[in-house]
């Protein structure tokens, strides 16, 4: 099976099997829409005996402090854009709307019941101390309250988490060093 390495924010995400990875901001979709459409990372689908999930990944080697207002809300607002346009562009190419989706959607995508899916909108910051996470999450839940109670998403479809938590669910193997 060939798998998949995604360098992003010094962080090596992966490996995944490359059927059940979208590296979305690199894909001819998007390059397609690109001008004034922001973009996270990557689609990863997530698959388990119980269910589907389609997880869209933001990586970040930094954030601004909550009490930093208007920079913070400023950065929420952008980390919103980025993940609800991924998850749009990503469900779009999987209904066949972009017809560059055929050629470069992954196998897995294409077979994906879309009527079961859940989503899980993740954000990943590199060097995060974990007593940092809980406002980024709240904050970032509330922007994206409305996507998640229109689309029926789960009441866990936001999640942020640092380089140490995301290499313990599995989403990352080590920090590379550099920023991309």
């Amino acid at each position: 099976m060939t798998m998949q390495h995604i360098v992003e924010s010094g962080m090596e995400f992966g490996p995944y099997p490359k059927d059940r990875c979208f590296y979305i901001e690199k894909s001819e979709c998007y390059s397609a829409v690109r001008d004034h459409v922001k973009m996270a990372e990557f689609l990863l689908l997530r698959v388990t005996d119980e269910n589907s999930a389609l997880w869209v990944i933001e990586a970040k080697s930094s954030t601004p402090r909550a009490e930093t207002k208007p920079n913070f809300d400023s950065f929420i607002a952008e980390i919103r854009e980025k993940l609800t346009n991924a998850f749009s562009l990503g469900w779009a190419s999987c209904l066949g709307r972009h017809p560059q989706a055929k050629a470069e959607l992954p196998k897995d995508f294409k077979t994906l019941d879309l009527s079961r899916a859940d989503v899980v909108f993740c954000l990943v910051i590199r060097g995060h101390k974990e007593e940092w996470l809980p406002p980024l999450k709240d904050a970032l839940e509330n922007e994206l309250r409305s996507t998640v109670k229109t689309w029926a998403f789960s009441g866990n479809s936001v999640v942020v988490i640092n380089d140490s938590l995301a290499r313990e669910n599995g989403l990352i193997l080590t920090p590379t060093g550099g920023d991309s």
